[in-house]
């Protein structure tokens, strides 16, 4: 497992990256103190996970993750921010952020994102996952994910939108046409109750669902 993090405060980086050996003695780990060094880091060597600040001094954290999704689509990025306002959260899930750590969590709870994220799981704040007023439908009753009836590749599908993959990306690596794919997400949100991409992602993280490892 390699991991790199991208983040202008030393105490950050070295905290998060003494974070990570701790759990995986074995794994590699990059630090960069700005996107340029992030993204010439992710360029050159195998990059499985990105912690990566939204406030850099050299550009928009926000471009950076738009850029290492674009140029990296299998990379998991988590985004690490002070501002944990649920806009910003939504925001980094629709850019294709897997995870969203507030800078205000604690050593457990960054314990916590890392385990999700090597057992599968999304991990967005609380905030994050109150129900969506504007959608007209409160939040499920938290029964388990069978009432869904997913087959095995929606599961697939679910778990590589969940990573922030596009239809066209999710394709590609499950080796099936675009047009399948659309038909497979069309019937995610659908028995899931949800409008949107993002919206099935925050309700995989609000029940703690655990999907297909790639």
């Amino acid at each position: 497992m390699n991991v790199l993090i991208i983040d202008d405060h030393t105490l950050i980086r070295e905290g998060i990256a003494m974070m990570v050996k701790s759990m995986r003695p074995e794994a590699g780990v990059w630090l960069a103190r700005s996107a340029a060094a992030g993204v010439e880091i992710a360029d050159r060597e195998h990059i499985d996970f990105t912690f990566l600040d939204l406030q850099l001094p050299d550009e928009s954290g926000f471009v950076t993750l738009e850029r290492m999704k674009r140029q990296h689509e299998q990379m998991s990025v988590v985004v690490v921010s002070a501002n944990e306002n649920r806009s910003t959260v939504i925001r980094a899930l629709e850019m294709g952020a897997t995870a969203f750590v507030p800078k205000s969590s604690n050593s457990a709870r960054i314990k916590c994102v890392v385990q999700d994220l090597l057992d599968g799981k999304v991990s967005v704040p609380d905030s994050a996952l109150a129900p969506d007023n504007a959608r007209g439908d409160s939040a499920h009753d938290g029964t388990a994910e069978d009432e869904w009836n997913f087959t095995d590749r929606q599961r697939e599908v679910l778990a590589l939108l969940v990573l922030g993959m596009s239809n066209k990306m999710i394709a590609r690596k499950l080796d099936i046409v675009e047009s399948t794919v659309k038909i497979h997400v069309s019937a995610i949100l659908r028995a899931m109750k949800v409008a949107t991409r993002t919206q099935a992602v925050l309700e995989v993280a609000r029940r703690g669902i655990v999907l297909p490892l790639f």
